[in-house]
């Protein structure tokens, strides 16, 4: 065997290279600038969102305030409308009422003037009655008139209907001379009644007049 001594070729630099290649080589990639610019972009992405989504709740909120102005401005509009109807139906109602009242009070006042007209006839008919069934009224009308204050004095004289002095006689002469009364018949004085003369003054007791006084207390002028 030779021998013989081998000579190394001296490497070129590609080949220093490819071998080099095979190493564990960390490789630093300098990427801040894109990160920068993709945050920014996101950064960008939020914020439009946010401000599409503040437009659409502001559009909301603002069409619920514009709603609920727009209602409680129409609420008050038909408050105040219904409340203008109510004052002019209770207006009307209450002149509806005011003429029923004033109708109805005539109606009332037209009623009680037949009824008393017409009490008034028909007391006039029971008294006229009166007398004639019963010849004993003039009894009690005569016993007032003596007993009149104040008292009549000076000569008092009875004067009656010359169909009533037997009813005198009968009821009343015992009376009358105790007093002092005379008695004395007068056509003109109607049955039932009697006046009285003294010296100090005179009483009408006699039907008509005290008719008269009734029906003009009763602010009435019918006569008897």
């Amino acid at each position: 065997m030779s021998d013989a001594r081998v000579q190394k070729t001296p490497l070129s630099a590609y080949q220093r290279w490819e071998m080099a290649s095979f190493d564990p080589v960390e490789i630093k990639v300098d990427d801040s600038a894109a990160e920068q610019a993709a945050l920014e972009a996101h950064l960008r992405r939020v914020e439009e969102d946010a401000h599409q989504h503040g437009l659409a709740k502001g559009h909301v909120a603002g069409q619920a305030l514009g709603y609920q102005a727009g209602y409680e401005q129409g609420q008050a509009k038909g408050f105040e409308d219904g409340r203008k109807e109510a004052l002019a139906q209770a207006a009307r109602l209450a002149e509806i009422a005011d003429t029923f009242r004033t109708a109805l009070q005539a109606a009332d006042a037209a009623i009680a003037e037949s009824l008393a007209e017409l009490a008034i006839d028909i007391a006039q008919q029971v008294v006229r009655q009166h007398l004639a069934l019963d010849p004993t009224a003039l009894v009690a009308v005569a016993r007032e008139v003596i007993a009149a204050e104040p008292e009549l004095s000076g000569a008092p004289t009875l004067v009656v209907n010359p169909a009533d002095m037997p009813i005198v006689d009968a009821y009343l002469k015992d009376e009358l001379e105790s007093a002092g009364w005379t008695v004395r018949p007068d056509p003109e004085v109607e049955r039932g009644g009697c006046k009285a003369y003294a010296a100090t003054g005179e009483i009408d007791a006699t039907i008509v007049s005290r008719w008269e006084r009734v029906v003009a207390a009763l602010g009435r002028n019918k006569p008897w």
